[in-house]
């Protein structure tokens, strides 16, 4: 069984693989602000990345504001347009969030871009988050 990692892990890879990145021990956790940008032809997109140790890390696009097709709610997202990038089991506290997280927020992105631009079909896969009874 592999062990969770520390916050202080997960910085240290941040801070080794993303040398720009804005990384800083916060309550409860650990907070990352970073430049992604999908493609060479892609916007950059500053991403947002707060993590507690323990849940799934919380991500989110601070700029540029994501847009939305009109009529068509942000797809792939949770409350607050936090990012779903994987499902439940396919992330854990002994992931790295430089190995993981970081590239599916770009590929998120990557698609993002691709839905914008064809009108509003998504072709990242995966399956709508679920949404909590009101």
């Amino acid at each position: 069984m592999r062990r969770r990692l520390t916050l202080a892990q997960q910085a240290f890879g941040l801070r080794g693989r993303f040398s720009d990145a804005h990384v800083q021990f916060s309550p409860p956790g650990l907070v990352c602000v970073l430049d992604l940008k999908p493609t060479p032809l892609s916007k950059s997109y500053t991403v947002r990345i707060e993590y507690n140790g323990y849940s799934r890390p919380v991500v989110k696009v601070q700029s540029p504001s994501l847009e939305c097709i009109p009529g068509r709610e942000l797809p792939h997202t949770f409350e607050d347009d936090e990012l779903c990038l994987h499902l439940h089991e396919e992330w854990g506290p002994e992931d790295l969030i430089t190995t993981t997280i970081i590239p599916w927020a770009s590929e998120w992105l990557l698609h993002y871009e691709l839905w914008l631009a064809s009108g509003g079909t998504w072709s990242g896969g995966g399956h709508e988050p679920e949404t909590e009874a009101a």
